[in-house]
């Protein structure tokens, strides 16, 4: 099962679940959709993946473009990135960069380089050094932002470091993408935790010149892995994501607007019914009745992009074999009711529907997959993954940033 999810928070990250039909689960150059005509707004697309990479359901990709720091020349296009609304940064790996961009590398305390490790909910791990590049997204422009370059192979004999027993992400055909842009809830990756605390389990720092051992360190909220939405000059207060809604049968594929502002333009006005303020570390709460005999009151919820399916566990949905281990697989389509609600008292319903994965899976045609679900392995948690998406207008409020529907962290749909 690959779920590639930092699940919520600053200690503990926050949940991007990819799939390559396994349960959950890149490439670079070119392409990529015509953008929104807004200067706020680019275009997002569903899709089975870039090419070689196996076959993706779920998958929320745009296309970003990075520049060395200041100039307008030194850049790249990078199509197929994942967007995530549950982690934090741009996280592009190492093998979609083109050599000539020389990116300039942050050091740590001790002059040697800076690394960052991002850990996933199936034990796979993002591990490499941190970099700054102006990031480009349609119209708007994020200047100087440290990133994360996964797999550089000048590192890679330190990433067991990032996680004991995990996978290392090392390729685009194991993400399913060329990169992470992490748009969520905070602004950074770690926080004051990483401010404070050197043994943290996001940053390190080499220990000599050829940095054959690392030491654990602490890292300044200047040199950490950032989201680029606060440090655009406008429309920077949280992010829209806008698709259409899709028959429970799926489809090939689909495309919609990653709008960035809230109530900034006309595009971003408020169509929420509820606003559902988080907690600290990310979390709002769902309650759901399976039967008479089994009601879930799940208290660290989120809702996420970069989680293909949605996942929570129950004892009464049977789960699927073989190659779609990891994935509800009921006899026929369920359909449920489910209460989210925020740290602030405000509940929304939201109904939602479960088919059997092996069915949905077959011919491998279908990349858009709304009823697609499965267990999680966490008893307080419900993931709700991209087909919570389908055909809502979701605002994602960054943290400490204020707008027409609150101030940070807060989602409203």
């Amino acid at each position: 099962m690959m779920c590639f999810s930092n699940i919520l928070g600053r200690a503990v990250a926050f949940a991007l679940v990819v799939i390559g039909i396994t349960a959950c689960g890149g490439g670079g150059g070119g392409g990529g959709s015509s953008l929104p005509a807004a200067s706020n707004a680019i275009s997002v697309t569903v899709d089975t993946g870039p090419a070689g990479t196996g076959y993706n359901v779920n998958r929320l990709y745009t296309t970003v473009k990075i520049c060395q720091s200041g100039s307008s020349t030194q850049c790249q296009i990078i199509d197929h990135v994942l967007v995530d609304t549950g982690s934090t940064g741009l996280r592009l790996l190492s093998s979609v960069l083109a050599p000539d961009l020389n990116l300039s590398r942050l050091t740590g305390s001790g002059g040697f380089p800076l690394l960052n490790c991002e850990q996933f909910i199936d034990n796979s791990f993002a591990w490499g050094p941190v970099a700054t590049a102006d990031i480009v997204l349609g119209g708007k422009t994020a200047a100087n932002v440290p990133i994360q370059i996964i797999a550089d192979p000048a590192f890679n004999s330190q990433a067991s470091t990032c996680l004991v027993g995990g996978t290392a992400i090392t390729t685009a055909a194991m993400l399913g993408a060329s990169g992470i842009i992490g748009l969520g809830l905070f602004k950074e990756d770690c926080g004051a935790r990483c401010t404070n605390h050197a043994i943290n389990g996001y940053y390190y720092t080499c220990s000599n010149s050829g940095c054959t051992s690392i030491n654990a360190t602490m890292a300044s909220t200047a040199q950490q892995v950032k989201n680029p939405v606060p440090l655009f000059a406008a429309d920077n207060n949280g992010v829209l994501i806008d698709l259409p809604a899709v028959s429970s049968a799926g489809a090939s594929s689909l495309s919609g607007s990653l709008i960035f502002g809230i109530g900034t333009q006309s595009n971003n006005q408020s169509t929420a019914a509820g606003v559902l303020m988080t907690n600290s570390s990310g979390y709002i709460s769902t309650s759901l009745t399976l039967s008479s005999s089994q009601t879930l009151n799940l208290n660290t919820s989120f809702i996420d992009t970069g989680s293909n399916g949605l996942y929570f566990d129950s004892s009464t949905i049977p789960s699927c074999t073989g190659s779609s281990a990891g994935f509800y697989c009921p006899s026929s389509l369920i359909t449920l009711s489910a209460t989210l609600s925020g740290t602030n008292g405000v509940s929304s319903p939201v109904s939602f529907s479960i088919d059997n994965a092996t069915a949905l899976f077959v011919g491998s045609t279908n990349a858009v997959l709304p009823t697609l679900s499965g267990p999680i392995g966490d008893a307080h948690t419900f993931d709700w993954g991209l087909p919570f998406f389908y055909g809502r207008r979701v605002f994602i409020g960054i943290e400490g940033q204020a707008s027409t529907l609150g101030t940070g962290p807060f989602y409203a749909f």
